[in-house]
């Protein structure tokens, strides 16, 4: 679908050559196809990336908060205020959230996201 266009444009058009025209209306389509399309999707792409990394984000604190609960519950004697080991469940939760997140790293395929790249550049 094309734009109207105004008057001060029609009549700029006319004074421009017609290869001018050529070049402007060549580069309008590259950029429509080699650009905005592929946006579009990465734009989705990124937006579901982004709800889901939130969303499992927020349910790995809570779960760690939880676990916390548990175990101040649980060993209310090392939990208590005047025990010297009060720290102990802490220590606990910030172990298991960090082999969460190691894990968490190592699953991630980074060949995955350079796929696409690597086989433009071994078609050449």
């Amino acid at each position: 679908m094309k734009l109207r266009r105004n008057n001060s444009e029609q009549r700029e058009k006319r004074s421009r050559p017609a290869s001018v025209d050529a070049v402007i209306d060549s580069l309008v389509s590259y950029v429509k196809g080699q650009l905005l399309r592929p946006l579009s999707g990465a734009g989705r792409w990124l937006v579901f990336g982004l709800a889901g990394g939130i969303l499992v984000g927020g349910g790995v604190a809570l779960g760690l908060l939880g676990v916390l609960r548990l175990l101040q519950s649980e060993f209310s004697g090392i939990a208590a205020e005047d025990s010297r080991l009060s720290w102990l469940p802490y220590l606990v939760v910030l172990i298991i959230g960090v082999a969460v997140l190691v894990a968490t790293l190592q699953r991630i395929n980074r060949t995955e996201l350079f796929a696409e790249r690597d086989q433009e550049s071994g078609s050449r």
